[in-house]
């Protein structure tokens, strides 16, 4: 039986619940004082929270949490995320035991989680000039039904803002990384990659707003394992502190992971071999979420 990594069920939704903590009080108590600079000035910080629950004849539970924590200066940025997504399903197998008139109903219950994924990272940004930043960076995710069981990327390069105005924001950025990966059932390998990203930001009347963050990786080690995350979002501002979102997030590997499948003979008997199986190059996660602003 393979071991468990994470928990389920209230568990995770105890964890969510204690990164919101963690996230929102220092951003809840910087509000109270005043706005200066320097490291101590405030942070800011959104939170975005989905949870879905079916009962009855089947049973299942989606959970997705995110929230992202940004201090400004004058001349740098720094940001840390944080995302859970995670989903389980409750099958139940009923059979009937006896004859016609006396038999009883056997029920096996079987929860297996069928959608997994988590994502950590930190990013620094110092603006040189009106347009160009120098950035840095650090992430960690997981996806183990992509076939990733733990990902570590260390990141530095150039930012570039082509349209900065209160309504439409449009940036790019280029520059190296360094990625640790271990896909599920492998070894670990490490690798030097390229990074090219697009972030932009354009409002929609008074109270809505469409975002798209698009992310390309390349690894140098192998040109044609290659990689993008294209995120597409629009938030409909409904008070000042909430708002409703619905995102679609799109996951490409160009060489996906591969997933190790029991061999078995041509009666159906295990042989006690394995063989790697390429699975699906593309996923995508459609998410509606209540957003919180502190």
């Amino acid at each position: 039986m393979a071991k468990r990594i994470f928990p389920a069920g209230w568990t995770i939704l105890a964890v969510a619940a204690g990164l919101a903590v963690l996230t929102l009080a220092p951003a809840r108590a910087a509000a109270q004082e005043q706005q200066k600079a320097g490291l101590l000035g405030p942070w800011t910080s959104t939170a975005e929270i989905s949870y879905v629950v079916t009962g009855g004849n089947t049973s299942t539970s989606a959970l997705s949490f995110g929230t992202t924590l940004t201090r400004k200066w004058t001349k740098d940025t720094l940001i840390f995320k944080g995302f859970i997504l995670t989903s389980s399903s409750k099958t139940i197998t009923r059979t009937a035991q006896g004859t016609n008139e006396d038999y009883v109903i056997l029920e096996d219950v079987v929860t297996r989680k069928v959608a997994e994924n988590y994502l950590l990272s930190g990013q620094y940004d110092r603006r040189v000039s009106r347009n160009l930043t120098v950035q840095s960076g650090m992430s960690w995710d997981r996806n183990r039904f992509a076939g990733v069981n733990a990902r570590v990327m260390i990141a530095g390069g150039l930012g570039y803002a082509w349209v900065e105005k209160p309504r439409t924001i449009v940036k790019t950025s280029a520059g190296m990384t360094y990625t640790v990966r271990q896909y599920v059932g492998q070894d670990s390998e490490s690798f030097a990659g390229f990074r090219f990203s697009v972030n932009g930001d354009q409002k929609i009347g008074q109270n809505a707003s469409y975002t798209m963050t698009f992310a390309l990786d390349d690894n140098l080690k192998n040109l044609p394992d290659w990689r993008f995350d294209w995120i597409n979002s629009v938030t409909a501002t409904v008070t000042k502190r909430l708002a409703l979102k619905v995102s679609l997030r799109t996951l490409y590997a160009h060489i996906p992971a591969n997933q190790s499948l029991p061999l078995l003979d041509p009666a159906g008997y295990p042989t006690g071999d394995f063989i790697l199986y390429p699975l699906k190059n593309l996923d995508v996660y459609l998410t509606t979420s209540v957003v919180v602003n502190f």
